[in-house]
């Protein structure tokens, strides 16, 4: 069977990945600890709205660091999660949460 190759990266998604990856950088050493538990360090970055709901995924003011127990949770547990304010839909405007 004959695949068809992938094709290459386009420059802007290739600079909005160079981009990316400063700024999650810059965000973990800044805030250290998960943000939903303050408990656990964090890991990973979650988008507080999804791309596919006009979310930006360069905007810090569109991020949160969690630890992945906590990311995977809110993953998981959508309509908590949201009711929580860990995520907003396409319009909704977006309020960082505060863990309680």
């Amino acid at each position: 069977m004959k695949r068809t190759p992938l094709r290459p990266r386009s420059k802007k998604r290739t600079s909005e990945m160079v981009q990316r990856r400063k700024l999650v950088t810059e965000l973990l050493e800044r805030f250290p600890w998960c943000a939903r538990c303050y408990w656990n360090r964090s890991v990973d970055l979650h988008e507080l709205k999804n791309r596919s709901q006009g979310g930006d995924f360069l905007d810090p003011e569109q991020i949160v660091t969690l630890c992945r127990e906590c990311h995977q949770w809110v993953t998981e547990n959508p309509a908590k999660a949201h009711e929580a304010g860990w995520t907003f839909w396409s319009f909704e405007p977006v309020v960082k949460p505060r863990a309680d």
